[in-house]
């Protein structure tokens, strides 16, 4: 017997998101609920969550580009483009734009 497909897809998607791999979650998500409208409640869940972190790495790469010159947060695998020197009072203001982030984002 096989399993439904839509359960293969928040199957992959749970994987995703224990690995952090936000745009894949989302798109996994978004696949589940289309093969399988029925479970749309739960799904859809999966699907705010992934757009939660997809929108705070944004912010967070944004802090990254603004204080730090850091242009993207992305691994390149390359030591030239993954590795940088910061100063402190660049990584304290980073950090303290972050924290005051979440800090508006709670509820």
């Amino acid at each position: 017997m096989t399993t439904p497909e839509h359960l293969d897809y928040a199957e992959e998607a749970e994987s995703a998101e224990r690995a952090e791999a936000w745009p894949q979650a989302l798109a996994l998500w978004q696949r589940a609920i289309a093969t399988c409208p029925g479970k749309q409640p739960t799904y859809a869940a999966g699907v705010a969550r992934s757009q939660r972190q997809i929108a705070v790495d944004a912010e967070l790469a944004s802090i990254a580009r603004r204080t730090m010159d850091i242009p993207t947060l992305d691994a390149r695998n390359s030591d030239r483009l993954d590795f940088h020197e910061v100063s402190v009072w660049e990584l304290l203001t980073a950090l303290r734009l972050a924290y005051r982030a979440g800090q508006s984002s709670e509820p």
